[in-house]
């Protein structure tokens, strides 16, 4: 799991400010305090802004997303909620290696969610603030 998370981390053709969106979704899907504390930040670092990143839980309604990245939003609503999947925004905006790559990006971060809540893991004292 690890070598997936290091691949999906550092060797993506997807901009990690799009797959950081992705996993910041996912965790709030998956209420992962956990994933949360660590990759909020990440998507600061990412190059997302301060409103981009209080809006994530909101998205629908905020108008600070372009259209790639209320499409990934929109996926990470699919792939974490069950939502209707858009072909045709993921098509206009992703290709297909794109397009796996959020897809295994979103199901590697929910399994990894079920994974820390299943065995408890605590967010580490740092990030606690």
């Amino acid at each position: 799991m690890l070598d997936l998370i290091h691949a999906l981390r550092f060797d993506a053709a997807v901009a990690r400010s799009l797959r950081e969106l992705m996993i910041c979704r996912i965790g709030q899907l998956e209420d992962s305090d956990y994933e949360l504390a660590h990759h909020l930040p990440m998507a600061k670092d990412s190059g997302l802004d301060e409103e981009q990143v209080a809006s994530i839980a909101t998205w629908p309604e905020a108008a600070c997303f372009d259209e790639r990245q209320r499409t990934v939003l929109a996926y990470a609503e699919h792939l974490g909620a069950g939502a209707e999947r858009d072909d045709a925004a993921l098509d206009k905006h992703f290709g297909p290696v794109e397009q796996t790559e959020l897809t295994v990006t979103g199901a590697t971060y929910i399994a990894l969610a079920r994974m820390l809540r299943a065995l408890d893991v605590r967010i580490d004292e740092p990030l606690l603030g």
